[in-house]
């Protein structure tokens, strides 16, 4: 029988994913700021479980564009902190990234041993023979009878403990697989190219129309697999975004709503956005009957 706490990781269909501009970080006064920021989306995807954080590029972000920077460190957050060390060299984009909360989720695994079944994440850090040797903990292993490059990333689950007390027998899971949230991937994209993946795709902003009237739209969207939500920056909303790459087709096509009607301030930050809509998509969810 699973836990309850078990329970709570399991992942939630559809998949959720989000798509923040390049810009959003335009009225942060310093590093310092803008890492917070960064760590609020970090925590507010992984609350409700986005699978994917994409920020896109689009002409209207010019000097403001700090993409990398923000994928940079997204990437570092959503990493188990035993393989950070590993993974990440020295960066002046990492500077401040001691101000990132803690996430959590399944993949930063707990101090200790792996039981039998447990999922682990790790890194190939050598080859013995047949098999690869991956780190999945700090000073735990798990030997993988697959020969795979030094430096892959993989997602093992662990078959059996071997002779030595820090070894454990174990095999390569595909992420995309996997009954449980694994936390979330980032990437960099330009906005010409961000809805060639989705077929259902929400708009967010001030000027759409209020999520009371487009709650029918969103549960048609629940009976999917996956979808996207795009949000604005602080200078420039969705829509206008989209007008000025000359896409107001793609506007057009998918639903424009707000989620946040009646609003007591004048602007709503990115990432207060991101945490206000995905918990009402969350509540949505529920109510669609796909939540325990």
């Amino acid at each position: 029988m699973i836990s309850d706490v078990k329970m709570r990781v399991l992942r939630l269909k559809p998949i959720i994913d989000i798509a923040i501009p390049s810009d959003f970080l335009a009225e942060s006064p310093d590093n310092r700021e803008a890492i917070r920021k960064i760590g609020y989306i970090g925590r507010g995807a992984a609350i409700f479980q986005v699978s994917r954080i994409i920020v896109y590029r689009h002409r209207l972000a010019g000097d403001r564009d700090k993409a990398e920077f923000i994928v940079k460190n997204l990437r570092y957050l959503s990493t188990p902190p035993y393989l950070r060390k590993d993974l990440f060299k020295l960066d002046r984009d990492l500077k401040y990234v001691g101000l990132l909360p803690p996430l959590k989720t399944p993949n930063h695994a707990p101090e200790g041993k792996p039981e039998r079944g447990e999922y682990r994440e790790g890194i190939v850090i050598k080859w013995d023979g047949y098999y690869s040797i991956a780190k999945i903990g700090d000073g735990i292993y798990a030997k993988v009878p697959r020969p795979m490059p030094l430096g892959t990333r993989v997602v093992v689950q662990i078959d059996a403990p071997t002779t030595r007390d820090d070894t454990y027998r174990a095999h390569v899971v595909p992420r995309d697989r996997l009954s449980i949230y694994w936390g979330f991937e980032s990437e960099v994209m330009d906005v010409s190219k961000l809805f060639d993946e989705y077929s259902y795709v929400v708009l967010t902003g001030k000027e759409g129309i209020s999520i009371k009237n487009a709650i029918e739209q969103i549960n048609d969207f629940l009976s999917g697999d996956r979808f996207l939500v795009v949000f604005g920056s602080p200078y420039h909303g969705v829509d206008e975004i989209l007008r000025a790459e000359g896409m107001e087709n793609t506007l057009k096509k998918y639903p424009f709503i707000n989620f946040i009607p009646g609003q007591g301030v004048e602007t709503v930050r990115t990432e207060e956005a991101v945490i206000a809509v995905l918990s009402i998509l969350n509540l949505i969810r529920h109510l669609h009957g796909s939540l325990p």
